[in-house]
């Protein structure tokens, strides 16, 4: 929804700005506003902070709204609240040590200083009034509210496909990885290697190759590493986090830039999270157990307010797991059966130690703009094997990740403007035991990403409606470093075995964008926009060749070997965007849209090479790939209603069907032929190719919720339909055969997902206890390596809940997969399955 900002503050015209706080969209919504206003008191929780941050989080919270010259609350603060309160009693504690007074007259406060006339009471007739108006549920940075896991309101007035993790769910699902934290997501799904605490998100069937972009606050997490299953890793800490956004549809703002999947936000804590209100300084500790290899996980954050305009936060956690039994109920796949039966039902090497942590500084430059610096640290240390415990590979991870973010949100309706310049680093250092037929390597893999965002909103009124301007430019660049050390003489010319399907080179991106948004009345909203992406990919790479060709062409054994070669691609493409969303009534609103989407190429994809370890196949670089592009529609409805059977309970629901055709999907493939470069040998092996046809991918997400205070009800459900080409061009030269052809691996998402949340809140609030219920049905995998990936229809239960101690400390508790089956995750490998029940205890304490 769109807010018409005030006029520009002109050097002789004397213009006041009116800022108006409303929780209601249009004129029905105010009966609701006024049921809110009539309520005797408010349980209120309101951090201090600047005076018309405060005044617009009590607005929210309250249904009323705000008239005052914008200059009244400029360099002021307020020392917040918490606890319950009339109205007037909050506002004098808001307003406390500001010399401001308060008038209520229905729905509406006025401000003004002392001796000041009151602006609507007249008497000040150079006073123009301009209006800024907020629609209820639109603020994005806030965290929780009343929908299905706590999913914010916002999430429900916007006419897009987006789905929230709130705080709270994410410490009230205790989980093991952060593959856990979508196992209730509409529309989206995880592929993680149980060994591996690395993430790959799947949103409406695409993952993987950058498809979906997963930040963490705002800096990208790009890196890939080539194997047997899904190739994106990201790695972050839960314990960290303070929500989790995932945009599902096409969009034009930040983020997009190179991807048609959507986008993963993982945001961490920050200084407000932690301190209390009135304190300058405060902290959090969060101390958790388990059974099942639970061993330990900790997290302590310190935050300060230093300064009136400078506040710091520093936090760190440690997490340790064992390998976790696997549950004993229902069918373990065959031949893998016998393996757990030695292992006494033990998933090998499922186990990780990690540590992490959080820096964060904001400085209040001037009332309306903001300077942050945000650094988070993941060092994690694993194993990977087969699932007999042959193959084995030790793995330390280090994810960096610095963000500079500035904020400046003046009066001016023309100036809205983020700006951030971010930097990445995850590099993995594997040790890889000496195995039969060749010895043990030390192999680093390495992305450093380097980016930059600037984004703007500027908002202007037209006699018939509003108008807001989104546009920005993004940039980033990923440099790949693969390096190889061997401790077998015999091995020297073996390097290619890694630096082949993880191959060293630079890949640049450039992303504008520009989306016009018409609101009429709060009613009717319509947007049309665009993005132009443009990259520039370049890189080594390496093919099956020969040292020198005889007289006859032919070459003698001893003179094949791994040539490396340079190859680069590169190109770009519009893509648009237009929709509508119309309120129908107070509480439901419509919408629908068309988005294109453009994916390049990546590193992996277009510089593929070398061969698989022990030689056993061979890989081919295609710099001919072409860039997958889509065609993207979504219809949705938004609910949102309060006091329907009693007070103060509230139903949201977001109900969304989507149609996705990708043309040029970019597959692993088998092909055959001699490749054009110098002394390249006859090949026959794998190659990416872009797969014939369009690939569909069709659905239904939904998630919804009822909370009436003493009990509440969610779910969420999920049917994803993908159609994907078998047939590509397998001849690349035109001198193999056309019948060499098999496309490897392609990752289908669950057919059906559904998950129940439901629970009671007893003793005056302070006890919670709930369940969770989740129904995978898979679809099925394709390619030739699917008979791999075999997962079978499942149910899991789990049991949570939350007692809270006193003000400052609370207790939670959950038993994870309380029946204990035994099941995989439907994008996982059949050989692990997943951890059988386990029981945690956490204690959380602030200060």
């Amino acid at each position: 929804m769109l807010g018409a900002k005030p006029p520009r503050r002109h050097k002789n015209i004397h213009v006041a700005l009116l800022a108006t706080t409303m929780l209601a969209c249009t004129a029905p919504v105010a009966g609701h506003a006024q049921d809110l206003a009539a309520v005797s008191e408010y349980q209120l929780s309101i951090p201090a902070q600047p005076l018309g941050s405060a005044l617009n989080a009590f607005a929210r919270e309250t249904g009323l709204r705000f008239a005052y010259p914008a200059e009244l609350v400029i360099g002021k603060s307020s020392p917040g609240l918490s606890g319950n309160y009339s109205r007037s009693g909050a506002l004098s504690r808001l307003l406390s040590g500001t010399g401001l007074q308060f008038q209520i007259s229905g729905t509406t406060v006025t401000l003004r200083g002392a001796g000041q006339v009151n602006a609507a009471e007249g008497g000040n007739e150079d006073l123009q009034l301009g209006t800024i108006i907020l629609p209820p549920g639109t603020d994005r940075t806030i965290v929780s509210g009343s929908g299905y896991q706590g999913t914010p309101d916002w999430v429900y007035n916007t006419p897009e496909s987006v789905s929230v993790l709130s705080k709270d769910a994410i410490k009230d699902s205790q989980p093991r990885d952060s593959g856990d934290l979508f196992t209730g997501m509409a529309g989206v799904a995880t592929a993680g290697a149980t060994q591996n605490p690395g993430i790959s998100v799947n949103i409406r069937g695409l993952q993987d190759q950058n498809r979906v972009t997963s930040t963490i606050d705002g800096a990208r997490q790009n890196f890939q590493l080539g194997g047997h299953g899904y190739t994106s890793n990201v790695y972050v800490d839960p314990s960290l986090l303070r929500m989790v956004e995932v945009e599902k549809s096409g969009t034009t703002g930040v983020g997009a830039g190179g991807s048609h999947g959507g986008v993963v936000n993982y945001r961490t804590v920050e200084a407000d999270d932690i301190l209390e209100p009135g304190k300058t300084y405060g902290g959090e500790v969060n101390l958790s157990s388990g059974t099942n290899e639970y061993k330990f996980n900790g997290t302590a954050a310190f935050a300060a307010q230093v300064t009136d305009t400078v506040d710091v936060l520093a936090a760190l956690s440690h997490k340790s797991l064992g390998a976790y039994d696997i549950g004993q109920n229902g069918a373990v796949p065959a031949g893998v059966s016998d393996i757990y039966d030695e292992a006494n039902g033990e998933a090998v090497f499922t186990g990780s130690d990690t540590w992490s942590g959080l820096l964060k500084a904001g400085w209040d430059i001037a009332p309306d703009q903001r300077l942050t610096f945000g650094f988070v640290g993941y060092d994690a240390e694993f194993t990977t094997s087969t699932v007999n415990a042959d193959y084995k590979n030790t793995n330390h991870v280090r994810n960096l990740t610095g963000t500079l973010t500035y904020d400046w949100t003046p009066a001016d309706p023309l100036v809205d403007l983020h700006a951030r310049l971010w930097f990445n680093r995850t590099e993995n250092e594997q040790y890889r035991e000496a195995r039969s037929g060749y010895g043990a390597f030390d192999v680093g893999y390495a992305i450093d990403s380097l980016g930059v965002s600037v984004e703007n909103t500027s908002r202007f009124s037209l006699p018939s409606g509003e108008v807001a301007l989104h546009y920005g430019l993004e940039a980033f660049k990923d440099t790949t470093a693969t390096a190889v050390v061997n401790y077998d003489e015999d091995d020297a010319g073996n390097d290619s075995w890694y630096t082949g399907p993880n191959p060293n080179g630079e890949r640049t991106l450039f992303s504008g964008f520009l989306r016009a948004t018409y609101e009429q009345s709060n009613v009717f909203e319509a947007w049309l926009g665009g993005r132009y992406d443009y990259y520039d990919l370049s890189g080594q790479t390496s093919y099956y060749g020969c040292l020198e060709l005889d007289p006859r062409g032919r070459c003698a054994r001893s003179d094949r070997v791994t040539l490396s070669t340079d190859v680069g691609s590169n190109g770009g493409a519009f893509t648009p965007e237009i929709g509508a969303a119309w309120t129908i009534r107070n509480g439901f609103q419509l919408f629908g849209q068309y988005s294109g989407g453009y994916r390049p190429p990546s590193m992996a994809e277009a510089l593929l090479g070398g061969a698989h370890i022990g030689n056993i196949l061979r890989y081919a670089p295609n710099p001919n790939l072409r860039a997958e592009t889509s065609q993207n529609w979504e219809i949705g409805a938004n609910f949102s209603y309060d006091n329907i059977f009693r007070d103060e309970d509230a139903f949201r629901l977001k109900a969304t069907v989507f149609d996705r055709r990708v043309d040029d999907f970019i597959a692993l493939g088998l092909v055959s032929g001699t490749p054009d470069y110098d002394n390249a040998l006859e090949f026959g092996g794998f190659q990416y190719v872009n797969l014939d046809g369009p690939t569909t991918l069709r659905g239904l997400e939904l998630e919804g919720n009822y909370d009436a205070g003493s009990f509440y009800f969610g779910a969420s459900f999920t049917h994803t339909k993908g159609d994907y080409p078998s047939t590509y061009n397998s001849d690349p030269w035109g001198n193999g055969n056309p019948s060499f052809h098999q496309v490897y691996y392609i990752f289908v998402a669950p057919e059906y997902k559904i998950s129940l949340d439901a629970g009671l809140r007893l003793v005056d609030d302070r006890l919670k206890l709930g369940t969770r219920v989740t129904h995978i049905i898979p679809a099925e995998q394709q390619g030739l390596n699917a008979m791999a990936y075999k997962p079978e229809t499942y149910t899991t239960m789990d049991l949570y809940g939350t007692y809270n101690l006193r003000e400052n400390a609370t207790l939670r508790f959950a038993i994870n997969n309380v029946t204990d089956v035994a099941y995989v995750d439907p994008l996982n490998s059949a050989d692990f399955l997943g951890p059988g029940r386990t029981a945690t205890i956490s204690l959380n304490m602030r200060f």
